[in-house]
């Protein structure tokens, strides 16, 4: 584990990452669906969590930064309206909006593949 720690430099790919998905809710009103996002990637074997803080976006996504999480999924209202989440990569930056049973696809695929910017492919193809 060491040695993975040490190559990676913190920086682990989408499909060795503890944390694969960070869901980060833009309002109170985002929290009910993003709960309803991460269940659906639990169910998944994704691994994914809602950030619970109440900071502003720009923190949640600075936060999610620092903590090296390699994919963050931003929830407002117009995505739990549409049922679809806003990406972005910890390498790539935005990757624009995905329904949320595509994200379950990519996420399976990147997971399958191992490869360490398979999402990042998947989500551009």
């Amino acid at each position: 584990i060491g040695i993975l720690i040490e190559n990676y430099a913190g920086e682990f790919p989408f499909w060795l990452a503890p944390e694969q998905i960070r869901i980060l809710p833009v309002s109170d009103d985002a929290r009910g669906f993003s709960e309803k996002v991460q269940t659906k990637l639990l169910n998944q074997g994704i691994s994914a969590t809602v950030d619970e803080s109440g900071e502003r976006l720009g923190k949640l996504i600075r936060n999610g930064e620092k903590a090296k999480i390699p994919v963050l999924a931003v929830v407002g209202a117009k995505e739990a309206e549409n049922n679809t989440v806003s990406l972005r990569s910890r390498k790539n930056g935005d990757l624009g909006e995905i329904s949320v049973n595509e994200l379950i696809d990519y996420c399976n695929q990147a997971n399958n593949n191992k490869s360490e910017d398979a999402l990042v492919t998947a989500l551009h193809s």
